[in-house]
């Protein structure tokens, strides 16, 4: 039994999930925060497209929440492939993941806060119709 060289250090593989998981993660964190800027205020102000806003604000929600589960599974895989020891796509995939954790709790806690307020409007009077 020799030693492992450099070339096949256990965790390589690891390294490389947690940069590509980090990566996709911050993309997808940042498309979201991109859309729930330009296009939120316009759907709010849209009468006629009340549940297309609602489904979108809700989708939004759901997206920072599940960002979450996503960037921890990164920082798992980034930690078990060396990143506090060494540099390289361990420590980047890492970075990466914490950056989409900050953003995920961000845009979870914006959404929570914000999305009190309902988007679709009823008509619940009574009568005659319009």
């Amino acid at each position: 039994m020799g030693e492992p060289n450099e070339t096949t250090r256990p965790g390589r593989g690891l390294a490389i999930a947690s940069l590509a998981v980090g990566a996709s993660g911050l993309t997808l964190a940042v498309s979201t925060w991109a859309a729930w800027l330009l296009v939120r205020p316009v759907l709010l102000t849209a009468w006629m497209f009340s549940w297309l806003a609602q489904a979108f604000v809700l989708v939004l929600g759901a997206l920072w929440f599940a960002l979450l589960p996503i960037s921890v599974l990164a920082l798992v895989f980034g930690v078990c492939a060396g990143a506090r020891t060494r540099p390289g796509p361990g420590r980047i995939g890492a970075t990466l993941a914490v950056i989409t954790a900050l953003l995920a709790l961000s845009g979870a806690a914006v959404f929570a806060t914000t999305s009190w307020s309902p988007v679709a409007y009823f008509d619940t009077r009574t009568g005659p119709g319009r």
